[in-house]
């Protein structure tokens, strides 16, 4: 994600007020964070600076797994 801010920026967008952030299948990071936990931060810091931003998945998980850095966002459920 760090490359692909920069070219956006190269092009004069900025990407935290401009783009939607949409990462899809997100408990996929509670199961990689033990051994990829530097990209996964990494994502979950540059990701705090958009201004709208949604992690989905279709395979929810209980409260206790969430990773903390997404405990306090909204969570909604769609049937």
């Amino acid at each position: 994600m760090p490359r692909v801010i920069e070219v956006f920026r190269e092009v004069g967008i900025d990407v935290y007020t401009e783009c939607f952030l949409l990462v899809d299948e997100y408990h996929i990071l509670f199961n990689q964070y033990a051994f990829r936990n530097k990209s996964i931060t990494k994502l979950l810091e540059l990701a705090s600076n958009f201004r709208e931003k949604t992690f989905m998945t279709a395979t929810p998980l209980c409260d206790e797994f969430m990773i903390q850095e997404l405990r306090d966002m909204p969570v909604y459920e769609v049937t």
